[in-house]
């Protein structure tokens, strides 16, 4: 397994190359990493009312929380937060937070993010995290099935939940 390290810092949405593929098996191209590979699809466009209230929030307050990357010899990819890069991306934002798991030493000078201070680089605290052997990882687990049950901290960003109700029917205001 590759060293890596761990940090904080400001990216470019237009500089993610496409979402991580932890499966080696998908058969995608090479992010040059644990044998993983890679999607061109950073978000699939679903759930419009939520896209179009998500990039309202980010015009009005910037990006809340950081998205999760991978800096591999091949580029720089996403993990986690493709539907917050996406907007960000899509209303011309060039700047955005993001933790990233750096297998390439380009963001040593960054903040290093550990046990200690992650919570720091968020505004909405997730209720799961984890620190792994390849990088660390959270997630609001908004979507249905995706965990056990869904954290209502990936929602805080919302003014009017009843815009977007009906693409998450299962989470209760």
């Amino acid at each position: 397994m590759a060293e890596f390290t761990v940090r904080y810092a400001q990216i470019d949405p237009a500089d993610l190359k496409g979402r991580i593929i932890r499966n080696p098996s998908y058969g995608g191209p090479s992010v040059g990493i644990n044998g993983w590979c890679s999607s061109p699809v950073l978000s699939a466009c679903r759930k419009p009312a939520f896209r179009a209230e998500l990039a309202d929030s980010l015009r009005k307050d910037g990006m809340r929380n950081p998205i999760i990357a991978y800096s591999t010899p091949e580029g720089l990819y996403l993990s986690f937060g493709g539907s917050r890069a996406s907007a960000a991306r899509d209303i011309g934002l060039q700047a955005i937070p993001a933790i990233i798991n750096d297998y390439t030493g380009e963001y040593d000078a960054c903040e290093s993010v550990d046990e200690e201070n992650w919570t720091d680089f968020f505004m909405d605290v997730p209720q799961w995290h984890e620190f792994g052997d390849t990088g660390f990882d959270y997630h609001y687990s908004l979507e249905r099935n995706r965990r056990d049950t869904y954290d209502p901290a990936g929602f805080n960003w919302i003014d009017d939940f009843g815009k977007i109700a009906h693409e998450f029917s299962w989470v209760k205001e």
